[in-house]
């Protein structure tokens, strides 16, 4: 009979781990998208080539 209990052994060991790194995905995903929006309307007098330098350093920094 159970008492509530259960074996620690039995979960999968990284069920947290992954978890954290789905959800920052998802984060990432979003900041990603947002800061093109914002890209596209306040500097709708850039180059795409300054636009994709400006994007690539944000997603540098979102990734240290």
């Amino acid at each position: 009979m159970s008492d509530g209990n259960f074996n620690r052994a039995l979960l999968p060991k990284n069920e947290l781990s992954a978890g954290l790194r789905a959800g920052k995905t998802q984060m990432r995903v979003k900041a990603e998208a947002a800061f093109d929006v914002v890209l596209e309307t306040f500097l709708q007098g850039e180059t795409d080539e300054r636009k994709a330098e400006m994007k690539k350093r944000f997603m540098d920094m979102l990734r240290a």
